[in-house]
């Protein structure tokens, strides 16, 4: 068991709870900035599987990807990074400097990261939690699933047959993305979504009219506008679900539902550590919380009066972080940050960085993080052909903003950027993506735009 006096004075140590993307993503920032020689890193994670790319969990649930492929890069062996799975911690004491493991083990930190993620938020469905009614993923019936882990998505892929109904609850883009994976393997599925429309935090109703007919072409039945009220089950000990009550009082016959109904920040361990939590723990610039000597990143993280709950957000506050702990480029807890150089690396669709991109600005510059602007990727595929989906910022014009806006029915390409004097406001961009690369660029590095004609935007890539 290990303890305070077991402290090495010539090694800081950076304990990361949670091996998610984010820590995992730190971590390996933290040897590639030179750190392993005088830091000991130890990443403590819940789940027993190997890091993996959250992102591409819909990918392993279609059958296009085994889950090793997905599996994200850690460091080597001996790279001063020991990673402890299915260990889940459940307490920090910070007048120690410990964090208390369910197995018993007391872990020390010079510096402690809170990585934990997120939760699927569970609607208020009568009959989901049983007569006890614990909000509890536990205490779900037979054949509910929420879709945040590869515990879920190896449960999912277990129980789809070629025919098995399937009711996906939600229709943003975790529940489109569920909804097409299950009817690639077969699926009879029906996606209900309480909105007006399709992915409404990304897309307007002309997009999603689009992204729901090409939905309906990969054999998933679209329903919005469209509140579940209820479960029905079986009545038997183990609850096996039979039905999704709406509110209407139709009943869609279910054999499997997934409930993709959004996340909410894990802030458990940081609220009962005294930590300042709003809708995900409060961190600053440098990613501290109100404590100097723990930090948080990713998901539970609230910065600036935002959760971003992206991929491309827990890469960039990992990365200000490594520069910011490193004792090459960053300080030591509680000194000022030195200067550093801009981060490098741009979104692939996976959220991992690739050469070329330019971080949000000041987030690099200055080894301190300002918030990310993040643009969202998803492909679907179906008989018809794939439909590639890009949206970024507010594509929601107001007075004095210029709009392009271009839509072709026979192509099934839908294009629109909001621009304001020489900067990209928002964009949504379905179908054929040629136009991508150049957009991106300008958007996630808020960049003046090309002199030339504003149609020119979505009629040529400029060497994406």
């Amino acid at each position: 068991m290990e303890s305070n006096r077991e402290r090495s004075p010539q090694r800081r140590r950076v304990v990361i709870v949670g091996g998610g993307m984010a820590g995992t993503r730190l971590a390996q920032q933290l040897v590639a900035a030179g750190g392993e020689g005088s830091l000991n890193v130890t990443v403590i994670g819940e789940e027993p599987h190997p890091a993996y790319n959250r992102v591409l969990l819909a990918e392993v649930l279609a059958g296009r990807y085994a889950p090793e492929v997905i599996a994200l890069p850690v460091p080597a062996a001996g790279a001063g990074v020991r990673r402890l799975s299915g260990v889940r911690v459940v307490r920090v004491d910070r007048p120690t400097a410990e964090v208390l493991c369910d197995d018993g083990r007391r872990v020390p930190y010079d510096a402690l990261v809170l990585a934990t993620g997120s939760n699927p938020v569970l609607p208020p469905l009568r009959g989901l939690f049983g007569p006890d009614g614990r909000d509890d993923l536990h205490a779900l019936p037979d054949g509910v699933h929420a879709f945040r882990t590869m515990d879920d998505c190896l449960a999912l892929g277990a129980a789809v047959r070629p025919g098995t109904r399937a009711v996906v609850i939600g229709g943003g883009l975790l529940g489109v993305s569920a909804a097409r994976a299950l009817a690639q393997r077969g699926a009879q599925v029906v996606l209900a979504h309480q909105g007006e429309h399709l992915m409404e935090r990304q897309l307007d109703p002309g997009a999603s009219r689009l992204l729901r007919r090409h939905m309906t072409a990969l054999g998933v039945e679209v329903h919005t506008e469209c509140r579940a009220r209820g479960l029905r089950t079986d009545g038997r000990a183990a609850r096996a679900v039979r039905a999704v009550e709406l509110a209407d009082g139709y009943a869609l016959e279910a054999d499997l539902v997934v409930l993709a109904c959004g996340v909410r920040p894990r802030v458990g361990l940081a609220r009962a550590a005294g930590l300042e939590v709003a809708r995900g723990i409060v961190v600053d610039d440098e990613l501290r919380t109100s404590d100097p000597r723990v930090f948080a990143i990713g998901d539970c993280a609230e910065h600036d009066g935002v959760v971003y709950g992206l991929a491309g957000a827990a890469q960039e506050q990992a990365d200000v972080l490594a520069r910011l702990l490193s004792p090459r480029t960053g300080r030591v807890v509680g000194s000022r940050p030195a200067e550093g150089a801009p981060l490098s690396g741009s979104w692939g669709r996976d959220g991992w960085a690739q050469p070329g991109h330019r971080a949000a600005p000041g987030s690099g510059t200055s080894a301190r993080y300002r918030g990310t602007r993040a643009l969202t990727r998803l492909t679907l595929t179906s008989t018809s052909g794939p439909l590639d989906l890009a949206a970024f910022g507010n594509p929601t014009p107001a007075p004095g903003d210029d709009v392009i806006h271009l839509t072709d029915a026979t192509r099934d390409t839908y294009r629109k950027v909001v621009v304001r004097g020489d900067r990209l406001l928002g964009g949504i961009l379905l179908g054929d993506l040629g136009t991508v690369g150049a957009l991106a660029r300008a958007w996630e590095g808020d960049e003046p735009l090309p002199a030339t004609p504003l149609l020119h935007l979505l009629t040529n890539d400029g060497g994406s």
